[in-house]
């Protein structure tokens, strides 16, 4: 995969499990994002900038793939192995599941992508 470029939104710094307003930020970031919804555009949830594992402190941020807003940052999206995860219900979920699997993470960058026609894949980072 090569690396590619998409529009950052909004971010924020969290913990699943010792920030209580996780759900609240995480929340926020994608009302912000509803405001920029556009036919045929896909979005994006990125986790990256991992203080050490799922446990620690990461930074969440939604982006787009076309440019929101003018002074929107672009950010690329690292040519890295990925191990992809339909979400098939709920992306919650599916992240808890991800969490108990064996997978050799590479926790530098995972991403979710909503793509226009509705479904939903998350993409873990892999060790080489």
């Amino acid at each position: 995969m090569k690396n590619k470029d998409i529009f950052l939104i909004s971010e924020t710094r969290t913990n699943n499990f010792t920030d209580p307003d996780v759900a609240v930020k995480i929340g926020g970031l994608w009302g912000q994002a509803q405001k920029y919804q556009q036919e045929g555009a896909n979005f994006y949830g990125i986790y990256a900038d991992y203080e050490s594992d799922y446990k620690g402190d990461y930074t969440v941020s939604v982006a787009s793939s076309f440019c929101p807003f003018k002074e929107a940052k672009t950010i690329s999206i690292p040519a890295q192995k990925y191990h992809a995860f339909p979400v098939e219900k709920d992306v919650f979920a599916t992240w808890q599941e991800i969490w108990k699997t064996e997978l050799d993470r590479s926790y530098l960058f995972d991403y979710e992508e909503y793509s226009a026609d509705g479904s939903i894949q998350i993409y873990i980072g892999l060790n080489t």
